[in-house]
């Protein structure tokens, strides 16, 4: 539609620059022959005056100074009363130049005259007037018709990242993730497929993840529910009550599943972000002694020595107690269990501040004299069921969710945990927590 408009402004200006240039031309040539045309118009006015002031026979009249001139009209009394020339009278009305006659001081008629200059001028501009329409015609044709490509293509080029995403969703809906959605873009439409590609890739890991941990845990309900299936069908195929012995033992494998459900349940409630924190100030020192004194049993069973060093008596901290405790219990305990007979585990406590933070930050370390975790295995410690050292039997108590509970309960006390370790030489779990929770 623009466009059309402005092609007809175009040819507008054309139209009037075309009469304003013609009567230009036709004014200027008038200046020129000027003493032809004041001929012309007295020769006029003298026979006006030898007929006894009449036109009677002019249209007869051999004029003399007529020559110069192509077109002449002469009216009088709204009558053409002389006519030279080929055109129409409207014709020489518009394009010639109009001279008044007079006699007495009194007009006597109108003359209309036109020499071989003027004529060429106002026929080439009927003949621009006459093709005009047709221009204006083909102008909107070719106008509309490349409107109309450039719109195919602007709707194709607009389009063509949509269709691109629109073919990705569809691939990711059928499994088929090969379908590249346009993420080089630099525009909206590249944002909008990294977001795509980046919830895909999301949902894909979570999809993963689920389907790992329903396998992890049918891994470790298995072996539980086997061997008390295996005890209960000898015992009811031998018609003999189970022994005390083999009683103690059910029980064990039935707490290990009720500790097993437990921990998953805990463990997805954390990462689906559905718990709420109960905080309460607490004395972190104390309760760090309180806990390393609670596991020292598990400790004197294999001689291992631990030591607590606190920079302070009281550092305070606003925690939910129950997190902070299963965080760091589950971090001493598998310091113990994965430590040598005649070893020694080490907790630092100490309140500090970083550039940048604000704040002070609790910081607890748990260091351990074990034989230390692999470069491979070092980044996976978190995760659920792994265990670095696969040598080790299930049957030592643990489910493998321990550190993974314990990263969330930590990272939900806006804090993170640290690992570093050596083969040979022990593992270092440092923790860091801000001292007042926003």
């Amino acid at each position: 539609m623009s466009t059309g408009i402005l092609v007809l402004f175009i040819l507008f200006c054309l139209f009037a620059v075309t009469q304003i240039q013609f009567y230009i031309i036709r004014d200027y040539a008038y200046e020129e022959d000027k003493a032809s045309f004041t001929a012309l118009k007295e020769e006029f006015e003298r026979y006006y005056a030898e007929h006894e002031e009449s036109w009677a026979g002019v249209s007869e009249a051999a004029l003399e100074h007529s020559a110069p001139f192509l077109e002449i009209a002469m009216t009088a009394d709204g009558d053409t009363l002389y006519r030279k020339g080929n055109l129409s009278f409207s014709g020489i009305a518009e394009g010639g130049v109009p001279l008044k006659l007079f006699w007495n001081e009194r007009e006597i008629g109108k003359l209309y005259a036109m020499n071989e200059r003027q004529v060429k001028t106002f026929e080439f501009r009927s003949l621009w007037y006459g093709i005009l329409p047709n221009i204006t015609l083909v102008s909107l044709l070719l106008t509309s018709a490349a409107a109309l490509i450039i719109i195919l293509l602007l709707t194709w080029t607009l389009t063509y990242p949509i269709r691109k995403i629109v073919a990705g969703i569809d691939s990711m809906k059928k499994g088929k993730p090969e379908a590249a959605l346009p993420v080089r873009r630099k525009d909206e439409f590249g944002q909008i497929s990294r977001a795509l590609q980046e919830m895909y890739d999301s949902l894909t890991g979570l999809e993963k993840s689920r389907k790992q941990l329903l396998s992890d845990v049918a891994h470790e309900l298995k072996t539980p529910l086997m061997i008390i299936q295996g005890e209960l069908e000898l015992a009811q195929e031998l018609e003999t009550p189970l022994s005390p012995a083999k009683t103690s033992s059910l029980l064990d494998e039935v707490l290990r599943l009720s500790r097993l459900v437990h921990d998953v349940l805990d463990l997805s409630k954390l990462e689906a972000g559905g718990t709420e924190l109960r905080k309460t100030t607490e004395n972190m020192t104390a309760m760090v002694d309180d806990l390393a004194d609670k596991i020292q049993f598990l400790a004197e069973e294999k001689q291992i020595e631990i030591t607590v060093q606190a920079g302070k008596e009281n550092i305070e901290a606003s925690v939910d107690k129950q997190r902070i405790l299963q965080a760091l219990y589950n971090i001493m305990t598998n310091a113990v269990h994965y430590t040598d007979s005649g070893g020694r585990v080490r907790i630092r406590i100490d309140q500090v501040r970083y550039a940048g933070q604000q704040g002070e930050l609790v910081q607890i370390v748990v260091e351990d004299s074990g034989h230390g975790i692999s470069e491979e295995d070092l980044p996976h410690i978190f995760n659920r069921f792994y265990r670095a050292d696969r040598s080790r039997a299930r049957s030592n108590g643990g489910t493998g969710l321990g550190l993974a509970i314990a990263q969330q309960n930590i990272l939900l006390h806006q804090g993170r945990i640290d690992v570093q370790s050596q083969i040979g030489r022990g593992t270092s779990f440092t923790i860091l927590f801000p001292a007042t929770l926003e």
